[in-house]
């Protein structure tokens, strides 16, 4: 039986989350939500030739986070983000790339407690598998531009990309009980998978920058 694309994402998340949902409950596990912005580009290894800018995108995501010790978790998270570049082609010439991906990244979260009113910092390294689900490129003079997806213009942008993630967050308390705190975190992504885009004959790598906030609560 042939499995859909959306299946074999949902089975790579399972088996990414398995060890931490195998893990006992004796140690703290914290579920959190978060939303935010997103500014991704193309990083080039030769000069491109064009103007080649940030696109403003959304990310929207759930993790869990288990603490074998007090300062040390990993956390499984999972995120829509959409990403992509703009690009200066010549004159009043624009294009658009926009590229919205189902992200999955198990990240080490070392934490630091600040004070004694349940506040800590965290920096959060990892690998990030990252899904396409869609890719338009939309371009033109400004008052005639035209869209389209970017299998139809024979642009091959990989289904499945790979990156590094590093990133820093602060949580504060906001609620005692039950625990609920306000999560705040910055993440910047480096993809290592070359693919095609705005110029010919000269690949690419994303970049892209997430700042969000969301809530988290412990269980167990």
């Amino acid at each position: 039986m042939k499995m859909s694309p959306v299946a074999r994402q949902l089975l790579v998340a399972a088996f990414v989350a398995l060890p931490l949902a195998t893990q006992p409950l004796s140690a703290q596990t914290v579920l959190a939500a978060r939303a935010g912005m997103s500014f991704a580009t193309l990083a080039y290894s030769s000069n491109p030739g064009v103007d080649i800018g940030y696109r403003r995108g959304v990310s929207v995501g759930l993790s869990a986070t288990w603490y074998p010790a007090e300062k040390v978790g990993i956390r499984v998270g999972g995120a829509f983000v959409s990403k992509g570049a703009e690009a200066g082609l010549d004159g009043n010439v624009t294009a658009t790339m926009k590229i919205n991906y189902v992200e999955l990244s198990p990240l080490l979260d070392v934490r630091a407690p600040i004070g004694e009113g349940g506040a800590s910092l965290h920096l959060l390294a990892g690998p990030t598998l990252s899904f396409k689900r869609l890719c338009e490129v939309e371009g033109g003079p400004r008052d005639e531009r035209i869209k389209g997806r970017c299998e139809n213009i024979d642009l091959d942008v990989r289904t499945v990309d790979f990156g590094a993630t590093v990133g820093a967050g602060i949580t504060l308390p906001v609620i005692q009980e039950p625990a609920v705190a306000l999560s705040l975190e910055a993440l910047y992504t480096l993809g290592l998978a070359e693919f095609e885009n705005f110029v010919a004959d000269n690949p690419a790598r994303s970049r892209a920058l997430v700042v969000q906030a969301g809530l988290s609560f412990p269980v167990g």
